[in-house]
């Protein structure tokens, strides 16, 4: 019986199929409780595993691995996807710059090459303590797999939405200061505001690197470019739609301060006045005031971009007030 299992990495950075090949021998030294080593070689699979929370207790010149580590299969190319195709030769570093939880990409490689007992562990999101009492040797497919890129945003969807909310923030400061739409610095109070923006769109989202295109009706609003999307455009040309425009406009821009209990007052207004109801009333103000049809609720967005507009941000989020005004310029 061996009494340590060894990973050796075939280059200085983690593949997708290298880190799966880690995680189950991983795996199989914890449940067997033998010591999981590693070279010593320096190299950035070592933070890589690290970040898959995959802890090594030795590091060692050579080793073998069991027998059934000779037989892992190959992880072939999945469909093309606007991200690329993906295969078990794509670095790991790339999947997890798409914004890819690393309880999730755990969750993900496990399942690529195993499955468990459909009768033991319906489902197909699994922890790092499931893992480590489900998986065996036993269960790992004879024949190559496929890089299943729906199955990833699936399971990064279903933790995303497990996630603390200091923790989201965390992670997505980064691509928001890529963006160009939060400071070096973020200070507690943009902290607080921008947990508020993720939690409006968090619903719908699948990866982290989604979060500023997915937020854009916040921080980048634009009346023109608004009027260049197909699905605002035919909100837009509905009948009635520009007598609600000019109804609600003109209420909107008696106030400096948008709130929801005024932006009630003032869609109840509307209704009465022009006896447009339902998505025919909503739909051209969401238009007027995000830029899109459809999207987070108004109730929720109104307070945060009359917050977001006193922010000390470096691309200035404008106020309902001047979206009002903007869009009307060109609109009515």
């Amino acid at each position: 019986m061996a009494s340590s299992i060894f990973f050796s990495p075939r280059d200085t950075v983690l593949t997708v199929e290298s880190a799966r090949n880690a995680l189950f021998l991983w795996l199989a030294a914890r449940q067997q409780k033998l010591p999981f080593g590693v070279p010593r070689e320096p190299g950035e699979w070592r933070d890589e595993l690290r970040w898959l929370g995959l802890d090594w207790d030795a590091e060692e010149q050579t080793g073998e691995p069991p027998q059934w580590a000779a037989r892992l299969p190959a992880i072939e190319a999945g469909q093309p996807t606007p991200w690329g195709q993906w295969s078990g030769e794509t670095r790991l570093a790339e999947v997890r710059e798409l914004g890819v939880l690393p309880e999730a990409m755990l969750n993900f490689l496990a399942l690529l090459g195993w499955e468990p007992v459909a009768s033991a562990a319906p489902g197909e999101t699994f922890s790092c303590e499931e893992l480590l009492r489900l998986w065996s040797p036993e269960r790992i497919a004879g024949a190559p797999v496929r890089f299943d890129l729906e199955r990833l945003r699936r399971i990064n969807h279903e933790w995303l939405e497990r996630t603390e909310p200091d923790r989201l923030v965390e992670l997505a400061v980064p691509y928001y200061q890529r963006a160009g739409w939060l400071p070096a610095a973020v200070p507690e109070m943009l902290r607080l505001w921008l947990r508020d923006v993720i939690h409006a769109v968090l619903p719908g989202l699948d990866f982290i690197s989604l979060l500023p295109p997915r937020t854009r009706l916040v921080f980048d609003y634009h009346a023109e470019r608004a009027l260049e999307q197909p699905e605002s455009r035919a909100a837009l040309e509905r009948e009635g739609a520009r007598a609600v425009i000019r109804a609600f406009g003109l209420r909107a821009l008696e106030d400096s301060w948008l709130t929801v209990e005024r932006f009630r007052e003032i869609l109840a207004e509307v209704k009465r006045e022009t006896r447009i109801a339902g998505r025919h009333l909503i739909q051209p103000v969401q238009v007027m005031l995000t830029g899109l049809p459809f999207g987070p609720a108004l109730e929720e967005l109104i307070p945060i971009i009359e917050r977001g507009a006193e922010l000390p941000l470096p691309v200035r989020v404008k106020s309902c007030r001047e979206r009002v005004l903007e869009f009307c310029s060109l609109f009515v």
